[in-house]
C-alpha cells in the first residue's frame, strides 16, 4: 500500500525500536512504561515485567544475571501458565534488587550501531 510507504526517511519506528543515523534505540514510548511500572503485586505482573525487560535484553549487559530472582515468576509450562499467576506475592530483597536493576538498566542510554565497514572490527557469538 503506496500510503503506508515511508521512502527516502533518515529515522523510522520499527518494532518498538528506533532506526536512525545507523543506530538502534528502543522506542522511548516502549521503555518509559516500563519504567513507570510500579511495583509487581502478583506474580502476573512480575512475569510480564520480566518478559517486557527482556525484548531488549540486546541492550541490558549481563540481563540473564539480573533478572534471575525474577525468573521463578516467569512459567515455563501450560500448567503453570493456568494456575498461580494471580497470587499475591511480595518480593523479597534480592527480587526487589533485581527489579531495580532492571529498571536502572533501561534508564541509560542504550543504542546498538551498526558496523562501519571503513574500520576493521571484530564479530563474537
Amino acid at each position: 500500500n503506496p500510503e503506508k510507504c515511508e521512502i527516502a526517511q533518515t529515522q523510522t519506528d520499527y518494532l518498538g525500536h528506533n532506526v536512525k543515523n545507523g543506530e538502534i534505540r528502543p522506542s522511548s514510548n516502549n521503555i518509559n512504561g516500563l519504567l513507570n511500572t510500579r511495583l509487581p503485586q502478583t506474580a502476573d505482573e512480575a512475569c510480564k515485567f520480566v518478559k517486557a525487560a527482556e525484548y531488549y535484553r540486546k541492550f541490558i549487559p549481563n540481563f540473564s544475571q539480573a533478572a534471575e530472582p525474577l525468573r521463578k515468576f516467569v512459567p515455563t509450562t501450560r500448567t503453570q501458565q493456568k494456575k498461580g499467576q494471580k497470587t499475591i506475592i511480595t518480593l523479597t530483597d534480592d527480587e526487589l534488587k533485581a527489579f531495580n536493576q532492571l529498571k536502572q538498566f533501561l534508564t541509560t542510554d542504550m543504542v546498538s550501531r551498526l558496523p562501519n565497514n571503513r574500520f576493521p572490527f571484530k564479530l563474537q557469538t
